[in-house]
């Protein structure tokens, strides 16, 4: 009786293990501009922070998605690496007025404001690019069309679905 039992579960564990992968649902991201920043939509869920994102899109296993998502978070991380600059410099003036010019203090702090909202334009591009990826990858009907020609010079056109199941 301990062997048809070990037999038993030995065979429902076998089974389990080649059993198809749960396929994850993944939801299209909106964004929505308000007066005060940008917020995102993902599955009835309102997101204030793009990080937030991640999940969803590393799971869609696209490389232009992941490359474009990762980008912008390399650049976010840059730009508040770039913002301690100026609160560096204002602290050391508060305790130095003296061996600190006026001039090489608004140099630094309109240096590091240019740099840093050149670098959140840069990185909300990627950003914009990688949801519109995301999008695409995750849409369930897509229709393409393809135009080759052969050895001979002929046109030959292709009529493409694809649709998930």
């Amino acid at each position: 009786m301990k062997n048809k039992m070990l037999l038993f579960l030995l065979l429902m564990l076998a089974g389990n293990s080649f059993a198809q992968e749960v396929k994850k649902t993944l939801y299209p991201i909106y964004i929505k501009r308000t007066f005060l920043g940008v917020k995102f939509l993902y599955d009835r869920q309102t997101i204030d922070h793009a990080s937030a994102l991640q999940i969803p899109m590393l799971q869609a296993q696209d490389p232009k998605v992941s490359v474009e998502f990762l980008t912008y978070q390399q650049q976010q991380k840059l730009v508040k690496l770039i913002n301690i600059i100026p609160a560096g410099v204002s602290l050391y003036t508060i305790f130095n007025r003296d061996k600190v010019s006026s001039g090489f203090y608004w140099t630094t702090v309109g240096t590091t404001l240019l740099v840093s909202s050149y670098l959140n334009i840069k990185s909300n591009t990627h950003l914009s690019k990688a949801i519109n990826r995301y999008n695409e990858v995750i849409s369930s009907n897509q229709i393409g069309l393809n135009v080759q020609t052969t050895a001979d010079k002929q046109a030959i056109l292709g009529v493409g679905l694809i649709h998930n199941f």
